[in-house]
């Protein structure tokens, strides 16, 4: 009986969060640059957002940042934002890698040093990323990090939210 109860439970925290049709929650967390700045995504509604849950010590984090640096440069200017939240336990470490891809900052950078993110969507694998649209609906997850294949599937349902 204990097994038959466990199971219900581990089955009833993976679909609970962070899934395709869910709405974001608000948070607020310290800006990776600025500790003693908080930014809330209450500030991003109306945008369509990627929301990005990595850590400098990821090696599939460490492939997919520049691709998202050139994917933000893209859609500068447009209601696009890439959302970082870093879970590592030093924030430099965070910043010193951020620094060797993203020297002109366009990736705004959030710190979750308490791992709020991954443990309300329920985080299944490193990096993870959550594509939002306007109304702030999760419209799809990807786990594992985002490669040039991806890429081009990312670009298209982006544009899609965008000209709705």
């Amino acid at each position: 009986m204990k097994k038959i109860l466990m199971l219900i439970l581990l089955y009833a925290n993976i679909f609970a969060a962070g899934h395709v049709g869910d709405s974001v929650k608000s948070f607020e967390l310290p800006d990776l640059y600025q500790l003693d700045k908080t930014i809330s995504f209450d500030e991003y509604k109306g945008r369509v957002v990627l929301l990005n849950l990595w850590a400098s010590w990821c090696s599939g984090c460490q492939e997919e940042m520049p691709l998202f640096v050139k994917l933000q440069e893209e859609y500068q200017g447009k209601d696009f934002t890439i959302l970082l939240s870093s879970i590592d336990k030093d924030p430099n470490n965070s910043i010193e890698f951020l620094q060797s891809v993203d020297a002109k900052r366009v990736l705004k950078s959030l710190y979750d040093k308490d791992k709020i993110l991954p443990k309300e969507y329920r985080c299944a694998g490193m990096p993870s990323s959550y594509l939002i649209d306007r109304d702030g609906k999760i419209v799809d997850v990807f786990i594992g990090s985002i490669h040039k294949d991806k890429m081009l599937q990312l670009k298209a349902k982006i544009d899609a939210l965008m000209e709705k």
